[in-house]
């Protein structure tokens, strides 16, 4: 086997193999006279794309450089398990997906890879009338797919066989499974065979590192406590800010709330209200950025120092020389965009070590 799985050619030949079994199962739909245009188009599409995955995947094996832009997880899973229905009826059972949440994810081919790879594996041994299920789920640094099966399970002894070449199906090759957990562990994640009663059925997980996770930030970091107890209110419509400053602020014990819209401003200042008077219940500073209350900033900070009268006002924008008569009438502190976490923690200890505000 190749030391790069993407260049292993008896795994590419595997994956190509099932690009192409896809891609027959939907020329047979299109084909059947019961099928309406609206029908044929859609199983046009997924032979396009099933035939654009067998090309790049030779491509790839035979060292061309590839173009992969990060993208949704729910986007990869969707699409295999679309492309697989026509394999699923014809086994005559049920394909499910279940998972909400998304996350960005890097190697949109080779997820593709694993994840058709480990639900076509679950429909082979999936008994007829049984369910194939697949559930996303989102973790901090990664996402987690499960697909679980129906059928005779996999034996304790043979857990870690399957990935080794051991099918546990007559006939079967052993190479897409084997295939599968090398990249993914070329990715940085991995492939297993949860503990399951075999009379259950099987479930295989899969791991794939999340594109979109926030750094951790070093043990020798995370032990820093000097926001410890702080509670900060964090207005802010970018999900890549926010992060950050979920991140650096509660390493350094501070405790960070989030919101995203003028509703969500509306509740948690309600709830900030409601616990004014609690000894560690009221708010400590609120960061603001203008874009989530541009509609009305007088109304936003006049409702914000009716909640929170104590709290210090730390506006974060990009453009502090247009600031809105509301905020320049009040007294806040300012940081610039783009900034770094040192420079708002500097201001949160500041605030913190000074009774009264600017």
């Amino acid at each position: 086997m190749a030391s790069d799985p993407r260049r292993d050619l008896a795994g590419v030949l595997h994956d190509v193999s099932n690009a192409l079994t896809v891609l027959l199962g939907w020329v047979g739909e299109a084909r059947s006279p019961e099928a309406t245009p609206e029908a044929v188009e859609y199983a046009l599409k997924i032979i396009e794309q099933r035939a654009r995955i067998a090309r790049d995947l030779s491509r790839q094996a035979i060292g061309s450089p590839r173009i992969e832009h990060d993208k949704d997880v729910l986007g990869v899973v969707d699409e295999v398990v679309a492309a697989l229905r026509v394999e699923a009826q014809k086994a005559s059972c049920t394909l499910m997906r279940d998972g909400a949440a998304g996350a960005r994810v890097s190697g949109e081919l080779d997820l593709s890879q694993v994840v058709t790879n480990v639900v076509m594996n679950a429909i082979s041994h999936s008994p007829e009338g049984g369910v194939v299920a697949v559930r996303v789920s989102v973790l901090p640094e990664t996402v987690v797919i499960d697909v679980a099966d129906e059928g005779p399970g996999v034996p304790p002894e043979r857990r870690e066989k399957v990935f080794r070449g051991d099918s546990l199906r007559p006939g079967g090759t052993g190479v897409g499974l084997r295939h599968s957990r090398a990249l993914a562990r070329a990715a940085g994640g991995d492939v297993e065979a949860l503990e399951v009663d075999p009379e259950l059925g099987a479930c295989f997980r899969i791991h794939w590192p999340r594109a979109d996770a926030v750094p951790r930030p070093p043990v020798s970091a995370a032990r820093i406590a000097d926001l410890e107890g702080m509670r900060v209110l964090v207005i802010e419509d970018d999900d890549a800010v926010t992060q950050l400053l979920e991140a650096g602020l509660g390493a350094r014990g501070a405790t960070v709330f989030v919101a995203a819209t003028m509703w969500e401003l509306d509740a948690a200042l309600a709830a900030s209200a409601a616990t004014e008077q609690t000894p560690g219940g009221r708010l400590d500073a609120i960061l603001v950025d203008l874009s989530p209350v541009s509609s009305d900033p007088a109304g936003a900070f006049a409702r914000i120092r009716a909640a929170c009268p104590a709290a210090a006002l730390v506006v974060i924008t990009g453009n502090a020389d247009a600031l809105p008569e509301a905020v320049s009438a009040e007294q806040v502190w300012l940081v610039r965009k783009p900034f770094e976490v040192r420079e708002i923690v500097g201001v949160l200890t500041t605030i913190r070590q000074t009774p009264s505000r600017p």
